[in-house]
């Protein structure tokens, strides 16, 4: 495909995004260097992932060392121990101190956006969501309580989904996981994402090396995460919004 053909459905796709997304968060008004307590639990915090990472680093901290809008976002650091079968970190939202379990749409879109340094290698992305038939507003504390489904990926080794991969270095990349469109699989769950209310909870953000055999370290950082309509658009074109990255910003 030409080059212009790809900037006109870029072009295309930014337009047919209305202003009515409802954002989760953007990171800004905490506390720098708060760590595992804004959304998502450090990396260690989860008994089904803790056991294949290294005691540090163990970032999911407030920062203001990249930002795609306002001063701050989100650093994520870890590094895996050698030697270990389908390696992968569960980054729980799991009763954090603020924005804990957070309620998302099972119908509409959620986008985020990740920037990965160049001396991060290559992972796997992928949403996980939890089944427990929430019904307050989205962002909202939706609890604990259901299975987990994997969105965004096709297939698992173990338990370490086969998400989107993230290849994109130094520039804010944006990621979109359509509960709709997209491919499920069950962790705790059966495959099949199944809500009374329309609504899940963003349980966590599963990460997966490309390579099992490459340790890390592994450092991203993540901003502004929304619930999103799905661009009609891009539906005509037959394109979908699963893992279209909308736009990129590349970083002096």
């Amino acid at each position: 495909m030409r080059r212009w053909h790809v900037w006109l459905i870029a072009a295309i796709a930014l337009a047919a995004v209305p202003a009515s997304a409802q954002l989760l968060t953007d990171f800004e008004g905490y506390s720098l260097g708060a760590n595992g307590t804004v959304m998502f639990r450090t990396p260690t915090f989860s008994g089904s992932t803790s056991g294949f990472l290294e005691t540090s680093p163990n970032l999911s901290q407030i920062n203001n060392e990249q930002a795609l809008s306002g001063a701050q976002s989100l650093k994520v650091s870890f590094q895996f121990k050698p030697a270990q079968t389908n390696p992968w970190v569960r980054l729980t939202t799991f009763n954090t101190t603020k924005l804990p379990n957070p309620i998302i749409s099972a119908t509409l879109p959620l986008s985020l956006w990740i920037y990965v340094p160049a001396s991060t290698p290559d992972f796997r992305l992928t949403l996980g969501v939890r089944e427990t038939n929430p019904t307050g507003n989205i962002g909202g504390n939706g609890g604990t309580s259901g299975t987990i489904e994997f969105i965004g990926a096709p297939s698992k080794s173990g338990n370490a989904p086969a998400g989107k991969l993230i290849t994109a270095k130094n520039q804010w990349v944006n990621v979109v996981f359509d509960p709709v469109h997209d491919p499920i699989v069950g962790f705790t769950g059966n495959g099949v994402l199944q809500t009374t209310t329309g609504k899940v909870v963003l349980e966590c953000l599963a990460i997966t090396p490309a390579d099992s055999s490459v340790v890390g370290p592994y450092t991203f950082y993540l901003d502004n995460l929304a619930v999103v309509p799905e661009p009609a658009t891009l539906s005509i074109l037959g394109l979908g919004v699963a893992g279209l990255l909308l736009r990129r910003r590349r970083q002096a």
